[in-house]
């Protein structure tokens, strides 16, 4: 006797989260920070050209794509991470592709980065694959890595309480990047 059974379906998944925050003053609406959704489901986060973040130890983590339009005194790390032309970032960049239009003043690491035509750059980049366009101004060291889990971004937050207050204490330089955890280094 052979059974069989009836394919269960599966509910469909809601759809993503849409954060949105505008102010209307004067009959202009401004976004300041805003998440949508882009074309196969993936979600964009937007941080807007009138929204400043500042702070001492701010770490700002974007499991997709984030757009910064602002000015932002923060650690970023993003799957995708573009730096719009009027944005300023004070701090390091972590993600797989990195686009800078604006100014970034602190350590980029990504797999692919891009620093387009306008885009000024003070800081040391560590990636595999670097484009400067002629017009993108570019002072401090570049650094080819050969391993991308080196640089990859931490999209989450680290596990223990213990742990990340230890890593997110730690002094450092203006402009060096952020301590990688030990077990990311090979000796060999």
């Amino acid at each position: 006797m052979v059974f069989s059974r009836k394919p269960e379906s599966v509910p469909a998944e809601p759809p993503a989260p849409q954060l949105r925050r505008m102010d209307r003053g004067n009959g202009v609406e401004k976004q300041h920070l805003y998440a949508v959704e882009a074309a196969g489901a993936a979600t964009q986060s937007v941080i807007g050209n009138d929204l400043s973040i500042e702070g001492q130890t701010i770490t700002i983590r974007c499991k997709g794509s984030l757009k910064v339009l602002g000015n932002i005194q923060a650690d970023l790390h993003s799957r995708q991470l573009e730096v719009g032309k009027e944005a300023i970032i004070q701090g390091a960049i972590a993600a797989e592709t990195v686009d800078v239009f604006g100014r970034v003043n602190g350590a980029i690491m990504g797999t692919h980065v891009v620093l387009h035509a306008g885009a000024e750059v003070e800081g040391d980049i560590h990636s595999h694959l670097l484009s400067i366009e002629q017009g993108a101004a570019f002072d401090g060291r570049s650094r080819r890595v050969k391993d991308p889990a080196e640089i990859a971004p931490q999209l989450e937050k680290p596990a223990t309480a213990a742990s990340y207050a230890s890593y997110s204490e730690q002094p450092r330089a203006a402009g060096t990047p952020p301590a990688v955890p030990s077990h990311i280094h090979s000796n060999g």
